[in-house]
């Protein structure tokens, strides 16, 4: 494999970090859906759900873009042709730091974010059975 310049590989540098925020966040939305402390109302969050699958696979189709993009033909044989293919296909495919694989890590993120809606979909959901079921109890007595 080619050898990034720095200059190529802080290239994305921010799209590293605002991935790794997104990471994060979906840790604590995790943490607070297991504690209970995060539930939603159904029909909002099977919309938000909706959203971020339509967006994951938005990034999904870009990052199978950006995978092709790892192959530049066309540049010409000389050394400046070859030097700028390696160029962008280093941008596109560097392992974690490639346009490619972050842009697949963000889908990835989008989807664990939808299935997040739906675990808090369900604490409501069985918030509001135990209320019901308490109050019917209380009915009986």
């Amino acid at each position: 494999m080619t050898e990034v310049p720095e200059e190529l590989d802080a290239g994305f540098a921010e799209a590293g970090e605002a991935l790794g925020a997104i990471q994060q966040e979906n840790v604590w939305i995790r943490r607070q859906i297991a504690a209970g402390g995060l539930s939603m109302e159904p029909s909002a969050a099977d919309q938000a759900a909706a959203v971020y699958e339509r967006e994951a696979e938005e990034a999904k189709k870009l990052a199978d873009a950006a995978e092709g993009l790892q192959q530049v033909p066309g540049l010409g044989d000389y050394p400046s042709g070859r030097q700028l293919a390696a160029k962008f296909g280093s941008k596109a495919g560097n392992g974690s730091t490639g346009a490619a694989d972050l842009l697949q890590q963000f889908a990835d993120e989008l989807k664990r974010k939808a299935e997040l809606f739906r675990e808090a979909k369900k604490n409501y959901q069985a918030t509001d059975e135990q209320i019901s079921g308490d109050l019917g109890r209380g009915i009986q007595w």
